[in-house]
């Protein structure tokens, strides 16, 4: 347990600031856009730092406690909209601009829809998403409505963070569905192999792709509440 003070020490002989809890998860944050949240390690955040692993623990935890502060503050960086808006701007704005954050922070996203309502940093959206929703008139079901619109779009950027890291199974999905591109006794899987095929000679980038097929997923489910909205109560 001594190893601390002397690690402080010496870094302050050397003439460098001292460690705070700011810096880890600065630090963090950092390892998080270059490796994804699941890709970095204590020891290697301590390198990072120029610390010993148990400078961290010291200021801030175990990894799994650095991990939540990581995540919480990425939702802070989510633009929240103003709460005057209407129920399907909000959500738009709210769904696509959040998409951009977490995008830039690898594996937030999945994190962020299992356990979004122990993110501090969550609680705004969630109060305010879900007023709005019953401003709108979803009652009952605006706390429903709230789940299934982020947990829609969020598992999507989700699922763009595992293929971006996994860049191999984009080819091979390409490769297994469009051998069934004229395949006329299975005409559904037809029209998913010429899908595939498609997409593969798009000249857009996969990101490019991903963005649009977001807003199209994010508009589907607008429409999905919407129909729910107009159907009165249940």
């Amino acid at each position: 347990m001594t190893a601390h003070p002397v690690r402080s020490r010496s870094r302050t002989a050397a003439g460098l600031p001292p460690i705070t809890a700011e810096k880890v998860i600065t630090a963090a944050l950092d390892l998080t856009r270059e490796h994804g949240l699941e890709g970095w390690t204590i020891r290697q955040l301590s390198g990072a730092l120029g610390v010993y692993p148990g400078v961290i623990y010291h200021h801030v935890g175990d990894r799994e406690t650095v991990v939540d502060l990581v995540t919480d503050r990425v939702v802070t960086e989510m633009p929240l909209p103003a709460a005057e808006l209407t129920w399907r701007p909000w959500f738009k704005a709210f769904l696509v601009d959040g998409r951009l954050v977490l995008r830039r922070h690898p594996g937030t996203a999945r994190r962020l829809v299992r356990l979004g309502p122990t993110v501090p940093a969550a609680l705004p959206a969630i109060d305010r998403g879900v007023r709005v929703l019953q401003r709108a008139g979803f009652g009952q079901d605006a706390t429903l409505v709230y789940r299934y619109l982020l947990n829609s779009a969020f598992m999507l950027v989700a699922t763009e963070d595992e293929q971006e890291a996994n860049p191999g199974a984009r080819s091979r999905m390409t490769e297994v569905l469009g051998a069934y591109h004229d395949d006329t006794e299975q005409p559904g899987l037809a029209a998913a192999g010429s899908d595939v095929l498609t997409r593969a000679a798009d000249p857009r980038t996969p990101q490019e792709m991903a963005a649009d097929f977001f807003a199209f997923t994010v508009a589907r489910a607008l429409d999905g509440a919407e129909a729910l909205l107009s159907a009165g109560p249940r």
